[in-house]
């Protein structure tokens, strides 16, 4: 793929499963009758509500929702059949998000699902075991940075947008003691005890660069590479060296690519986990194309789901994670294992590429809104495909070389998708001149 062989699995999934869960779930951007403010993100409640007035919710009575916590609905199994009948090849979900509360049976700090909760379940176990059992990696966002629980731990880095009250952080002996005593030793427990894929780490702006320094970052890096070789890391972590690939900024879908593995990361609505007034449902075709679109410029697509509080998806959600589905049934290969094609980028689509296991050269073109009966040109291979069909029905297409080089292809007179048309074609045919 790119070069760099600790991500080729990564470069070869190009489609995963992102997943925000946690207490934040249960009251889920709604508080005492009111609706949260600022970015409307419902994981960021303890610190958004009431904003602008200073103070958000009080730790002790966020802490009620640890009684609360008891998400008997869940299901790792059926979570994990969902990513896998939608074309997805990994997972990451929210082992800690900046509330501090961890998914697992955490021997560092009891503010946890098993000691603190009427659940008593080791989460992450239950969902390691079901991803496996499914094909899937795992991943893990843990928040490095930002850390309510501990008292030593980062807030949020306000004033940041207009409106935002400013926010007393931690001294750097405070945060020192919170990087030695929660978040290093938490990241080991992740590493030993699940063996994951990925660790998925976030910070964005400047705020986090008082906390997260040099000397922190190459410790948690180390940590990493030492306990867990093969497991991944993202650039959000806070730097670009040293990382396995580069992670967009939340719902960012660049127009060209980069020398080195990529991802994007978008939410079916707008709020990361389940928020009860969140309305704001991306459509299917949307989210194909962010995935069509990143695929071809070599990058990969990480869709979230934000589980309700009883720990199961929205059916708005479970609806698009099928119809995806559906779509990558019948036109997955031009999506798995592909990289960029290295001809101009077309304006009725996008192009992908890949080597199939027998050793010849696919290239695929992937049409947005095709019409019956329209022409379109691929502008840049100098040989004639041996073949081109339209993956979903097998309907072989005409190919002629194109005026002013390439080739041409008569699209269907009756299509199976007015969406996106996937088309396949085997290359090493005759030269176009």
């Amino acid at each position: 793929m790119s070069g760099f062989p600790r991500t080729e699995w990564l470069e070869a999934a190009r489609f995963g499963l992102f997943i925000h869960f946690g207490l934040y779930s249960i009251p889920a951007g709604v508080w005492n009758g009111q609706r949260m403010g600022r970015n409307d993100y419902a994981e960021w409640i303890r610190m958004q509500h009431n904003w602008p007035t200073p103070g958000g919710i009080p730790r002790a009575e966020y802490d009620t929702l640890l009684a609360q916590f008891n998400p008997t609905g869940f299901d790792a199994d059926a979570w994990m059949r969902e990513a896998h009948a939608a074309g997805m090849r990994y997972f990451v979900i929210t082992a800690k998000h900046h509330d501090g509360f961890a998914l697992w049976d955490s021997k560092v700090s009891a503010y946890n699902v098993v000691c603190a909760t009427p659940f008593r379940r080791d989460l992450l176990g239950e969902l390691v075991a079901a991803a496996r059992k499914h094909g899937l990696k795992c991943g893990f966002y843990y928040s490095h940075w930002l850390d309510w629980d501990h008292p030593g731990g980062g807030f949020p880095p306000w004033p940041e947008s207009p409106g935002d009250y400013p926010i007393t952080q931690p001294t750097q002996a405070a945060y020192e003691t919170y990087w030695t005593e929660k978040c290093l030793p938490q990241v080991r427990e992740l590493l030993v005890n699940y063996q994951p894929d990925i660790l998925w780490f976030d910070s964005w702006g400047n705020g986090y660069k008082p906390f997260v320094t040099q000397d922190r970052l190459d410790r948690l890096i180390r940590l990493v590479r030492l306990t867990q070789p093969r497991c991944l890391i993202n650039s959000r972590i806070g730097t670009e060296q040293g990382v396995d690939y580069l992670s967009m900024g939340d719902n960012e879908f660049p127009r060209k690519g980069f020398d080195r593995p990529w991802e994007s990361s978008g939410t079916l609505n707008h709020s990361w986990s389940y928020h009860r007034l969140d309305f704001k449902w991306k459509p299917t075709r949307q989210l194909l194309r962010n995935l069509v679109d990143n695929t071809s410029r070599g990058g990969n697509y990480q869709i979230n789901v934000g589980p309700t509080g009883e720990g199961v998806f929205q059916p708005a959600a479970i609806r698009r994670l099928r119809e995806i589905g559906a779509w990558m049934a019948a036109n997955g290969e031009a999506i798995h294992g592909t990289r960029p094609a290295p001809y101009p980028e077309p304006g009725w689509g996008r192009l992908t590429q890949k080597r199939t296991a027998e050793g010849s050269s696919r290239l695929y073109a992937l049409v947005y809104d095709p019409q019956p009966g329209v022409v379109i040109s691929v502008v840049g291979p100098t040989t004639l495909p041996a073949r081109a069909w339209v993956l979903e029905t097998g309907e072989t297409l005409a190919v002629t070389p194109a005026p002013d080089g390439g080739f041409e292809m008569i699209l269907p007179g009756q299509l199976p998708d007015d969406n996106i048309l996937a088309i396949g074609m085997e290359q090493g045919g005759p030269h176009v001149y």
